[in-house]
């Protein structure tokens, strides 16, 4: 009897603790799983924030070059790449008919000359008209122009330097046929540098009212080596498709590295020291920002003090994109949570644990 009551209460027991936990797993199995979120803090962005821009060098001084006469290349002085000086001779015609030609002036205008000089002792002696003396002046000028053209055609057949610099290219062979105005060597002066940038109008106007800003040049293959630059030309008309402004900088030589025109160029723009952006100007990730029908937006945490947060989805007006992220200039407010990671699974209010920042 007692053997059999020991028994039963086992039985029972076991029972019960199946029961409670089969209780546990279907309770475990039915509660909400909540997401977990990695958020951005909203803070308020000071002056100090670089502005990246994308820009090419140009050389400051450069000239297409080329005879202004036509006629047979024999000599080319110069390579491409090799420094010239001022006045240097690059390359020369066969000058040739060029003399021949300038000696036939010669001739012509001295025996005009000398007759235009009879002439003038003529028609003070009665002898010729007044209006013949005349033609005897008009020929000795024009005898006298063509002289002065074979001369300067002359000096034409050679080429040289209008200032120091660089043979950036050459266009032509030795011994080349070539026309007038027809290119020979491209010159650049590398002493100093441009660079061009497309600058959007709301930092142009951030530029004019804080005064002149801080700039800088940096290169993919120079890292760590920022190259100071300052304003040299501002374009007062707009890009049509772009609405920004091409704004020239001017950038020192430096024999260190090898920095030469058409090489791509990282420009930073940085603000006064103590500038404060607008108080309802923020920066976020860009890749939180995303883009529907309706435009573009970022979900919003809301947060309790559970450490749990509710989503909404929050409209807002975006700016320039920079190292520092995307500008918000509207739409979000100081301290706010900006949701960062698994976007694409959020929804109006949608529960969530808040991750680590």
């Amino acid at each position: 009897m007692h053997a059999s009551f020991t028994y039963l209460s086992i039985l029972i027991i076991c029972g019960l603790l199946l029961s409670a936990c089969g209780q546990s797993v279907s309770e475990q199995d039915t509660a909400p799983q909540l997401r977990s979120v990695r958020t951005h803090t909203v803070t308020p962005t000071f002056g100090n924030i670089w502005r990246e821009f994308p820009g090419q060098v140009d050389a400051a001084q450069k000239a297409d070059l080329s005879f202004r006469v036509s006629g047979k290349v024999n000599q080319l002085s110069v390579n491409e790449g090799e420094e010239v000086a001022a006045d240097q001779l690059l390359a020369a015609l066969d000058d040739t008919d060029f003399k021949i030609q300038l000696a036939s002036r010669e001739a012509e205008y001295n025996r005009v000359k000398k007759d235009f000089e009879r002439a003038k002792q003529l028609v003070e002696k009665g002898v010729i008209s007044r209006s013949e003396y005349n033609n005897f002046e008009s020929q000795e000028a024009i005898s006298k122009a063509n002289l002065e053209s074979a001369r300067q055609n002359l000096v034409y057949t050679q080429l040289k330097a209008p200032f120091a610099g660089f043979i950036a290219k050459r266009h032509i062979e030795s011994f080349e046929e070539v026309n007038a105005k027809q290119l020979v060597f491209t010159l650049q002066d590398l002493s100093y540098l441009t660079v061009k940038v497309d600058i959007p109008e709301s930092v142009i106007i951030k530029s004019q009212r804080d005064g002149n800003v801080e700039v800088a040049a940096l290169f993919d293959t120079i890292p760590d080596t920022p190259f100071p630059l300052k304003i040299k030309e501002v374009a007062t008309q707009p890009d049509e498709a772009t609405s920004t402004f091409e704004v020239t900088f001017s950038m020192s030589g430096t024999d260190a590295f090898n920095i030469l025109p058409g090489m791509s160029v990282t420009v930073r723009v940085k603000p006064p020291e103590g500038a404060i952006a607008k108080s309802d100007s923020f920066f976020v990730p860009s890749h939180a920002v995303l883009e529907d029908e309706t435009g573009r937006f970022v979900w919003i945490a809301d947060p309790s003090d559970s450490g749990l947060g509710t989503i909404a989805k929050r409209s807002v007006e975006t700016g320039v994109l920079t190292a520092e992220g995307i500008e918000i200039s509207q739409g979000l407010q100081p301290d706010e949570l900006v949701v960062v990671a698994g976007m694409s699974k959020m929804h109006d209010g949608l529960q969530v644990k808040l991750g680590k920042q």
